[in-house]
């Protein structure tokens, strides 16, 4: 009648109310107070007792209400005294607020945003500013530096950066927060911020940054003197040596400061880590289970991963500090850090056999089943042979498994594989052959008239050999005819 959801559970007499007269359980029981919640203390009917452990047994059925939406009153009302909470936590743990652009808190700016934080996009606004001033001088942001932010958000982190002279291109997935930053910067005339709400997944960063991997500019110093004594004006020498520029070239590939999402940080890392000739230095706000997970370059953990071999290979990581839950608004439910990686440059790459697409394949099919020992994991990709000679190779016992292996060790055996041409065509050779195109190349069946055609081809090749083979006396005149009918 009340739309409510009953449980029911078997539980003691507690004592609370009276006992009623009752012969069903359809009976009206004695309404308490428990804990906070209502409770309706219900004894079993007398066909029931036989089964129950006593007579004084009795049953608690709870009586909880559906969840009622609640009028915007109330969800302000709400919103701020979680608000007031967490303030207290942060006051509490020494979070420092600071102040950003014209005097604004980082807080401030969120709720001046009037954004109601979307879980499916994983926002979580970053709210301290000594976290935000950690990110952007592990970056170490030089004036002129161009900068790609994933995901802004209210542009805590945009503004700190921009105040160090950076040139940022912004990708911001949800519409509402992209339409906001660009009425927050677009009338900067000062900075220059280019904002582009997509989903940086699908966005196309390669050909937005390809023409960094080539750029090298050469800083000139000041005229320094040349040190040759060749170049000494001997006709007067108290006039000072010639000046000459001294270039210094400098590296001007892009960078990458974003707090992105959790649930994406593999997918983003696996687009920006290959992009090195682009990127020379990239921090990130990570999960602190994920970053440590990465770090570490030791084999024989169980949290190795395909992932972690990737990461040492195009980059190398580095911790820069612990970040609580109180620092961003809302809260996530896990702890996070900032974690910075060092692109390498294409040639500074450990040379492969193969594609790098074959070998992080390859790493997977030894990861594959992590329970079972590598040469188990091996047979997928070549045979017994192969694997006990790569082994011996790389000085490991038989029952070596997969996360025993550092990631240089993962090249060598990849390379040694490859070079020993034992790789099964599936995995690691030219791609899978088209059964189709196989089935249409098989011969048809021949008719009558092309096997007597063929019959007639063999008869008169026979006879050249047995000419051939004699004194060659007779003519060619009738060999030639039939070879030609």
């Amino acid at each position: 009648r009340h739309a409510m959801s009953l449980s029911v559970e078997w539980l003691g007499a507690c004592g609370c109310g009276r006992r009623p007269a009752a012969r069903s359980l359809a009976c009206r029981g004695s309404r308490v107070l428990c804990g906070g919640v209502t409770r309706w203390v219900v004894y079993a009917a007398p066909a029931f007792r036989p089964r129950l452990a006593s007579r004084n047994t009795a049953l608690d059925v709870r009586c909880a209400r559906k969840p009622m939406r609640l009028s915007a009153t109330k969800k302000k009302a709400k919103k701020e005294e979680g608000d007031a909470r967490r303030s207290r936590q942060r006051e509490k743990q020494g979070v420092v607020e600071g102040t950003g652009d014209g005097g604004i808190t980082p807080a401030q700016r969120v709720k001046a945003a009037q954004h109601e934080a979307r879980r499916w996009l994983g926002q979580h606004f970053l709210i301290d500013q000594s976290v935000i001033l950690d990110a952007v001088a592990a970056a170490e942001i030089a004036p002129g530096d161009r900068i790609l932010e994933i995901g802004p958000g209210t542009g805590n982190l945009t503004v700190e950066l921009l105040k160090q002279g950076a040139r940022i291109v912004a990708v911001e997935k949800d519409r509402s927060l992209a339409d906001k930053l660009t009425v927050q910067f677009g009338n900067d005339e000062k900075h220059e911020i280019e904002i582009h709400n997509a989903d940086f997944l699908k966005w196309d960063v390669v050909s937005r940054f390809a023409r960094n991997a080539d750029e090298v500019e050469v800083e000139v110093e000041e005229y320094a003197p040349v040190s040759s004594d060749a170049e000494t004006n001997h006709i007067n020498p108290t006039k000072p040596k010639p000046l000459t520029p001294n270039p210094k070239p400098t590296d001007r590939r892009a960078k990458v400061v974003a707090n992105i999402p959790y649930n994406i940080t593999s997918d983003i890392l696996k687009v920006l880590l290959p992009m090195g000739a682009s990127f020379s230095n990239m921090v990130f706000m990570f999960q602190e289970e994920v970053a440590q997970r990465l770090l570490r370059d030791e084999p024989g953990q169980s949290d190795y991963r395909p992932m972690s071999v990737r990461v040492h290979y195009y980059s190398t990581p580095y911790y820069i500090r612990k970040v609580d839950a109180v620092c961003f608004d809302p809260p996530p439910a896990v702890t996070s850090c900032l974690i910075g990686f060092k692109p390498r440059r294409p040639e500074e790459y450990l040379p492969l056999s193969g594609t790098e697409k074959q070998f992080f394949s390859f790493v997977t099919a030894c990861f594959a089943q992590k329970r079972k020992m590598l040469k188990n994991n091996l047979k997928a990709v070549c045979d017994d042979a192969t694997i006990t000679e790569a082994l011996e190779m790389l000085g490991k016992p038989e029952n070596t498994r997969a996360q025993d292996l550092s990631m240089p060790q993962y090249v060598a055996l990849f390379n040694f594989v490859r070079d020993a041409g034992q790789a099964k065509a599936g995995v690691l050779s030219a791609p899978r052959v088209n059964n189709s195109a196989v089935k249409n190349q098989t011969p048809k069946k021949q008719t009558v008239s092309q096997r007597e055609a063929a019959v007639k081809v063999q008869r008169a090749t026979s006879r050249l050999i047995q000419q051939a083979r004699g004194d060659g006396s007779s003519t060619s005149t009738s060999t030639s005819e039939e070879c030609a009918k």
